[in-house]
């Protein structure tokens, strides 16, 4: 059940790339895709747009408040009959402005670099969402070129199959030979289907990815893939650039400025307020007799000194030190972590290339090794299983190089993101 179940869904798989149109998807439009469609993105630009309202709800201490009230009495008949009016009426407003309200500046610092930080850690935050894209692309293409070695593989070992049965009907070679054969053939179509299900499988998450439907092929990044081959730079210049070009740097070190800026309010608590008030008034019902309306308008200087607040002000700045130290410490560690993954991206990148280098060689003595065997098996100067185990090495071999051409893509990605660039370019500057 298992089984069917696995291979109803990479018919339904196939079926969804096979109805996709047959143009190439590019890495710069999985990039592009990612970012405008992928639900982090959406969300990323929300905590902007949060960080924004806080940063509002800050500045509204410095602004005045206004509000406006009234009242209506209706008065029952003795009372007319005393000689008061049957109704009165009083309507008024009240306009509050803070004059001084020395712990609003610090909270309103914090808001306005909370905001900067959310900003910069948006930024990055897509940018890590294009290189999540890029590196999907990446595995994809992998997956392809893995499956087409598999293939020429299969179809090599079907070709053998029936040339060694030929010679066994003509009595060239044994029946052994075929076995080999047949069994090199079948190893051939289990690795086919293995690596089919993986190239499905790549092409769907790179697909859950960029938030579109599954694409039908990929064009190859040649302009990525070369960058990747160029000498390395040297780590401690990549490193500078790093710190310049960080965006989640830039947030740490936004975040820790905030954290001090709400650290310094506690202490600016012991500073009175001080307000300005103002009412007006309108009143239907001044005396017994009147009938008229009547204003009354006044104008309060409120002073609040709060001396001691049991303490509360003193544990508050205590907790927020302690915070604004842990702010620091953690920008402090991003910091040599940035240092870190530059220069181990750079390690990486100049070990992919001469890992590629070898794999190349080994590729063209491999393919060398397959087609002199093969010469040989058909002058009967080489058994069908020396054969088998040429092919074999064949495919190997070029599965180890489109591997590592691939790894060296990737560690080309990995470099760029470690320094803050954009995944989509060739320059390492």
């Amino acid at each position: 059940m298992g089984l069917l179940a696995g291979s109803l869904l990479l018919s339904l798989v196939a079926q969804a790339r096979a109805d996709q149109t047959q143009t190439p998807l590019r890495i710069e439009d999985a990039v592009s895709l990612a970012v405008a469609r992928n639900e982090r993105a959406k969300i990323t630009d929300l905590n902007v747009k949060v960080a924004d309202a806080a940063l509002d709800r800050a500045r509204t201490a410095f602004f005045p408040t206004v509000g406006v009230g009234g009242t209506y009495t209706q008065h029952p008949d003795d009372v007319v009959a005393a000689g008061k009016n049957s109704y009165n009426a009083l309507a008024s407003v009240t306009v509050t402005q803070p004059v001084l309200n020395a712990s609003a500046f610090p909270l309103y610092a914090e808001a306005k670099r909370n905001l900067e930080a959310q900003e910069a850690q948006t930024v990055d935050d897509k940018r890590t969402l294009g290189f999540d894209a890029a590196r999907a692309f990446f595995v994809a293409l992998s997956s392809d070129a893995v499956l087409a070695a598999a293939n020429t593989r299969l179809d090599t070992a079907k070709a053998n199959l029936a040339d060694t049965h030929e010679r066994v009907i003509g009595q060239y070679v044994s029946t052994n030979d075929e076995t080999r054969a047949t069994i090199d053939y079948a190893n051939a179509i289990h690795d086919v289907e293995v690596d089919k299900g993986q190239a499905q499988v790549a092409y769907v998450a790179l697909a859950f990815t960029i938030n579109a439907p599954i694409p039908a092929k990929l064009e190859r990044p040649e302009a990525i893939l070369a960058a990747g081959k160029a000498p390395v730079p040297t780590a401690t210049g990549l490193v500078q650039l790093a710190f310049s070009r960080r965006a989640d740097l830039l947030a740490h070190h936004k975040s820790a400025e905030a954290a001090h800026d709400f650290a310094a309010e506690p202490l600016l608590r012991l500073v009175p307020t001080i307000g300005l008030s103002g009412n007006f008034s309108l009143s239907s019902d001044e005396t017994l007799l009147g009938h008229g309306f009547y204003n009354n308008e006044s104008l309060q200087v409120t002073v609040s000194w709060p001396l001691f607040d049991a303490g509360v002000r003193y544990a508050d700045k205590k907790s927020r030190d302690a915070q604004a130290s842990i702010a620091d410490w953690t920008t402090t560690e991003l910091e040599r972590t940035v240092d870190e993954q530059v220069r181990s991206a750079a390690i990486s990148l100049a070990s992919a290339q001469t890992a590629l280098t070898a794999a190349s060689q080994a590729l063209d003595a491999a393919k060398k090794s397959a087609a002199e065997t093969e010469v040989l098996y058909k002058q009967n100067l080489a058994k069908a299983i020396e054969l088998v185990d040429a092919n074999d090495e064949r495919f190997l071999a070029e599965v180890t190089y489109v591997t590592a051409e691939y790894a060296v893509g990737l560690a080309y990605l990995a470099l760029r993101e470690a320094i803050g660039l954009d995944p989509i370019g060739t320059e390492l500057r």
